[in-house]
């Protein structure tokens, strides 16, 4: 045991922690905290301050594809490192934006970012470099971004109460750039075959070894893929369900946005709403790597199931808590559980079910169908609560779309595996 080495499968999931929980746990989870201090020094409306968020979501869906095949023909070492750097020095930029338009830009530029780190980078290289525990691997990187924004989203808060919003904007952007791009670039490595080894827990029969060249170079290991191809899962209707179960959680996520304003305007009050974000994200931290563990022990399909029934059973209990506090953090940590399948069950179904032949390019579409399905629920759940003048009506459509995920889920995976080659 003394002499065993690990793997550097493991080294790839802190260069995944990295690219993918540091800009988004750093910079995209604490958006909220500037939001009211740019508000108060321009005198904006709440629409104009957030406009980017939907022009963000929008270009992140229609960037994703291209994303995918960049991932696919590049090395994503330099491809996610110098999307790191873009990813900061568009963030550190808004400190000397002074009008709307400006803040528009940097939505589309944070959106061309995402296509590449939000949804789709992440189980790529996972699926690269893993055979066995890519769903504790996804889960443990995905849970980094709660962490990250537990930690930041007070600093961020210390810094502009002491100096300004701006200062915080530029001191978290230039941490968030070195804690992403330098391990980036001296941990993230193209496949297992460049480094003349195969994938944590690959079996050895489905390898391929080259012969060593005439000057005695180390031989090279080749793993052989399996999977459908690109062209056969866009002809397919498992592909459309997929984006339908994966968008499904998308949408049912961005409830997380609204529980905090149920309870302003209920019998709960500001005080427990206040706290209601935070359960939910302790739920998902918790989630996460639970699910992924889960996965990986019984497959991507009751995952995906019992996630479901989570959040739809604590959706259901938030629903009947009334003026009960406990009962509504009990509903609000089950949600928290049911939230984190987005960046969980989705891409470990994508795999599951159409192989890791052609990952990249096939889950790129899956990943748009999440962007655009998460911008409709931003403007879908707010516009139900303008017309009923309450979230009963916003908890019933989430409850009833993690049903449908909980049905599509065995669907789409039986479905996938037909197609491959």
């Amino acid at each position: 045991m003394a002499g065993r080495k690990v793997h550097y499968a493991w080294v790839i999931l802190v260069a995944c922690i990295a690219f993918y929980a540091v800009p988004v746990g750093v910079i995209g989870n604490c958006q909220g905290v500037y939001v009211q201090p740019i508000m108060d020094e321009f005198g904006w409306s709440r629409t104009q301050t957030t406009l980017y968020l939907i022009v963000q979501q929008l270009v992140a869906a229609a960037t994703a594809p291209f994303a995918g095949k960049v991932l696919a023909r590049f090395n994503p070492r330099w491809v996610l490192t110098a999307t790191s750097v873009v990813f900061g020095a568009n963030a550190m930029a808004c400190a000397l934006y002074t009008q709307p338009w400006q803040w528009v830009v940097y939505g589309a530029v944070y959106g061309v970012c995402a296509g590449f780190i939000l949804f789709l980078a992440l189980p790529t290289i996972v699926n690269i470099w893993f055979r066995k525990r890519n769903g504790l691997a996804i889960g443990v990187a995905s849970a980094f971004i709660g962490v990250f924004a537990a930690v930041c989203s007070p600093i961020t808060q210390v810094i502009i109460d002491a100096s300004s919003w701006q200062t915080a904007r530029v001191v978290m952007s230039v941490a968030c750039m070195l804690l992403s791009a330098l391990p980036t670039a001296l941990l993230l490595r193209r496949s297992p075959e460049s480094m003349g080894v195969l994938p944590y827990g690959a079996n050895p029969e489905r390898a391929e070894r080259a012969k060593e060249g005439s000057q005695g170079a180390k031989a090279s290991v080749t793993l052989v893929e399996q999977g459908a191809t690109a062209s056969q899962a866009r002809r397919s209707p498992a592909l459309y369900l997929l984006i339908l179960v994966a968008g499904g959680f998308g949408f049912c996520a961005t409830l997380v946005q609204h529980l905090s304003a149920y309870c302003s305007t209920g019998e709960l009050g500001a005080m427990v709403g206040a706290y209601a974000v935070s359960i939910a994200m302790v739920g998902s931290i918790v989630g996460k790597p639970g699910f992924g563990w889960l996965a990986d022990k019984v497959g991507a399909v009751r995952a995906g199931i019992t996630s479901s029934v989570f959040g739809a059973a604590g959706v259901a209990i938030i629903l009947v808590s009334g003026a009960n506090a406990a009962l509504f953090f009990l509903g609000t940590a089950l949600f928290g559980l049911g939230y984190s399948a987005l960046s969980i069950v989705s891409p470990l179904l994508g795999s599951q079910g159409f192989g890791s032949a052609h990952f990249s390019e096939i889950y790129s579409w899956v990943s748009s169908g999440i962007s655009l399905l998460s911008a409709l629920a931003g403007f879908a759940l707010s516009f139900l609560y303008d017309v009923t003048g309450s979230f009963t009506a916003d908890f019933v459509l989430v409850i009833a779309i993690y049903v449908l995920c909980a049905i599509l889920c065995p669907v789409v995976v039986r479905s996938a595996r037909r197609l491959w080659v």
